[in-house]
């Protein structure tokens, strides 16, 4: 099936990229964020809300962005600005995803957390389950407190908040990229009305 072009065939093009790499960077969240989770909830401990919500609002996004490509090969012109307005939203999201998530991670140090060798990664899960009761005692529950109990916790929790980043930015170019190409569709589109006439 040809790509539809919408009178602009590089913005189509970079649309569907746009539409790829963020649909990766979604599942690398949501695989990172549900291993978390799993983490957290196998010690007893409710998980924070922020990655709770990270979770939540990935999938979502990650459902529509999987829908919005049957819409965008129909060549709707009215689809072009339905998109765009979901798009412009979910950029709101993952813009406040990325502010929650960074405000605690932006001023952690990885290399600083205790690493875990091949040899004691076996007791990682350990590891995390001693730290994390240590951090419940001390009142830090937060995503802070619970990304800092290991090394690997740490870049995971960093990586999480890098795709959301990242996935703030692809839905900021498909709110650019989908009105220029509504725009182009309607001018292609009057100008073979006037050429026909």
């Amino acid at each position: 099936m040809p790509l539809p072009t919408y009178g602009a065939a590089p913005l189509a093009k970079t649309f569907m990229l746009v539409r790829i790499l963020s649909l990766i960077a979604m599942v690398t969240i949501i695989g990172l964020t549900a291993n978390f989770v799993s983490q957290i909830v196998s010690t007893n401990i409710e998980p924070p809300k922020e990655i709770v919500g990270t979770l939540s609002v990935t999938s979502l996004a990650a459902l529509y962005t999987l829908l919005s490509l049957p819409f965008f090969y129909a060549q709707g012109s009215l689809t072009l600005l339905v998109l765009t307005a979901i798009d412009a939203l979910l950029l709101l999201a993952f813009t406040i995803i990325s502010v929650l998530l960074g405000r605690p991670l932006s001023y952690m140090n990885c290399m600083a957390v205790g690493s875990a060798s091949a040899a004691a990664s076996a007791q990682n899960a350990y590891e995390f389950t001693t730290a994390l009761m240590g951090n419940v005692r001390a009142g830090a529950t937060g995503i802070g407190g619970l990304a800092g109990t290991t090394r690997v916790n740490c870049f995971e929790t960093k990586v999480i908040w890098g795709c959301c980043v990242g996935c703030a930015v692809l839905f900021a170019t498909s709110c650019i990229v989908l009105p220029v190409l509504w725009w182009k569709a309607r001018r292609a589109g009057g100008a073979a009305e006037k050429g026909g006439a």
